[in-house]
C-alpha cells in the first residue's frame, strides 16, 4: 500500500537519508520529531515533497499522481482549511475535489463529536478546532485510504480526543493505512500497530507493539521472530537458549517462538540473542498467552 525505497529528500532544515519502508493497512507509527524528519516523510507519502533519489509508491501508484493524491489526507500540527467558507462548505468542496458522493457534513463530524462546528465560518476556528474538522474530512472520506496524522493528541479539540483513538482504529481495520507522527512513544504503543524509530532522517528501529493486549495474562508473553531462513532461525534458538529470561522457545520452520513471564524483558533478550547471533530477521511480533497458557506454561527445562 505504501513502499518507499532508498528514498533521499531534503527540505532545510530537514533531510531523509536511505529510507525503506513498507506499510500495510492498520495503524503505524513513525517515533520521531519534527527536527528528524517526520514532516517531510509524510509530506512525501503526501505527493506534496518530491524525493532526491529513490521511489515513494502509493497505493499502487507515483505519490505525486492526482488521483493518487485524492485518496490521501494529510492532517499536519498546523492545517490549511480555506477562511472564506464555513466548515460544512470546507467538508461538501473535500468531497468533490476526491470525487465522492455528498454527505450531511454535520453526520462526518459527528465521529469526533464536533458537529456542532458545521456552520462556523474556518476563520473563527481556534487551531484545535481546525485540526480536529481536517481530521473528520479525512477519518469519513470514503475515498481516503491513506490517513496521516502528525500528533494526534496535539493541539486537538477535547470533544474530539475521547473518539480519536476509536476512529483512526477503525480505519485501519477497514483496510486504509493509517500513519502517526508522534515523539511519544505511549501514544505510539496505545494507538499502533507497529512503529519505526526516526532519527536524524533515518530509520533506526522498527518493531511492533509489546502492549498487553485484551484478556492476556499481565506479564506472560510470546514473542514470534520471522528469519529469513532455517539456518538463521536455527542459529537464533541456540542463542535464545542462553538467555535466563526466556522461559521456552521453539522452532516453527523459518519462525523462532520465545516464551516468557513479561513482554518488555522477553523483548530485551530476543534482541540481544539476534545481535549476539548476528541474524537478519524479517518481523518480531508479540503474542501474549491467554491465562491457562500462562498457568500451564512449563519451566525453561521443560520446554528448552
Amino acid at each position: 500500500m505504501i513502499v518507499l525505497d532508498g528514498v533521499a529528500a531534503r527540505r532545510r532544515p530537514l533531510a531523509l537519508s536511505s529510507v525503506s519502508l513498507s506499510w500495510g493497512p492498520g495503524v503505524h507509527a513513525v517515533l520521531g520529531g519534527r527536527e528528524d524528519g517526520g514532516g517531510l516523510l509524510l509530506a512525501l507519502v503526501a505527493g506534496a515533497a518530491r524525493p532526491r533519489s529513490g521511489s515513494v509508491t502509493v497505493l499502487g501508484g507515483a505519490a505525486g499522481d492526482p488521483d493518487v493524491r485524492t485518496r490521501v489526507s494529510i492532517v499536519p500540527l498546523d492545517p490549511a482549511l480555506p477562511e472564506a467558507l464555513r466548515v460544512d462548505e470546507t467538508m461538501v468542496l473535500a468531497a468533490t475535489i476526491r470525487g465522492e458522493p455528498a454527505r450531511d457534513p454535520a453526520e462526518r463530524l459527528r465521529v469526533l463529536g464536533i458537529e456542532a462546528l458545521a456552520a462556523r465560518p474556518v476563520r473563527s476556528l481556534s487551531l484545535p478546532e481546525a485540526r480536529a474538522v481536517a481530521l473528520a474530512e479525512g477519518a469519513t472520506s470514503s475515498r481516503v485510504r491513506v490517513l496521516l496524522v502528525e500528533e494526534p493528541f496535539v493541539s486537538m479539540d477535547p470533544r474530539a480526543l475521547a473518539l480519536l483513538g476509536e476512529r483512526l482504529r477503525a480505519r485501519g481495520a477497514d483496510g486504509s493505512a493509517v500513519i502517526v507522527l508522534t515523539a511519544s512513544s505511549r501514544d505510539a504503543g496505545e494507538l499502533t500497530d507497529d512503529q519505526v524509530l526516526l532519527r536524524r532522517g533515518a530509520i533506526v528501529a522498527r518493531a511492533t507493539s509489546v502492549g498487553p493486549l485484551p484478556g492476556a495474562s499481565p506479564g506472560a508473553a510470546r514473542l514470534r521472530v520471522a528469519a529469513h531462513d532455517g539456518h538463521a532461525a536455527r542459529a537464533l534458538v541456540a542463542a535464545l537458549a542462553s538467555e535466563e529470561d526466556v522461559e521456552g522457545v521453539a522452532l516453527e520452520g523459518t519462525s523462532v517462538v520465545a516464551r516468557g513471564r513479561d513482554a518488555v524483558t522477553l523483548a530485551r533478550s530476543v534482541g540481544k540473542a539476534i545481535v549476539e547471533a548476528s541474524v537478519d530477521v524479517a518481523e518480531m511480533r508479540c503474542e501474549p498467552l491467554r491465562d491457562h497458557e500462562a498457568r500451564d506454561a512449563p519451566g525453561p527445562e521443560a520446554s528448552k
